[in-house]
């Protein structure tokens, strides 16, 4: 197997579209009404400077990056194929990489996940991020959401 992780290209999107696991693909309407094509290529637009394609014997297994929300606050994100856990030591590895070289540039990185997406939130928490709060109605379908940070010493 080969596994690396590389700049995206606009047409990851519509690849990684047609395999997006479920929980994302549930995470991304609730809290946006978008489908999944809407939902990567908006990420991909908000994160063109740092948005990232992981493959797997060439295929788009997943994609990940940071959308400059205000100087100095980004909002980090990460969708994927049931693929994606194929090297889960080796990614989490490049992600926590990425995520220290996100904090150079940022002093706060927030977002929110679904509560129904219990992979997503144990990912997050691996990563060092800290659960501020659960926010009962979000989003498009105002389901349970729960906000998460990370911030330097400011």
């Amino acid at each position: 197997m080969n596994y690396y992780i590389r700049s995206s290209k606009r047409n990851d999107c519509y690849e990684l579209a047609k395999t997006l696991r479920e929980q994302d693909v549930q995470e991304v309407f609730a809290s946006g009404g978008r489908n999944p094509a809407q939902a990567l290529i908006r990420s991909y637009l908000t994160s063109h400077l740092h948005c990232y394609t992981i493959i797997i014997d060439n295929v788009v297994v997943g994609m990940f990056g940071i959308a400059k929300l205000r100087d100095g606050v980004g909002s980090p994100w990460l969708m994927g194929s049931d693929r994606l856990t194929e090297y889960k030591f080796e990614f989490h590895k490049h992600a926590k990489e990425h995520i220290d070289t996100f904090m150079d540039e940022y002093d706060v990185l927030f977002n929110y996940v679904d509560k129904r997406n219990t992979q997503a939130i144990k990912w997050i928490k691996s990563l060092g991020f800290t659960f501020t709060k659960l926010v009962d109605n979000f989003g498009y379908e105002q389901k349970p959401f729960y906000e998460f940070v990370k911030a330097n010493n400011v």
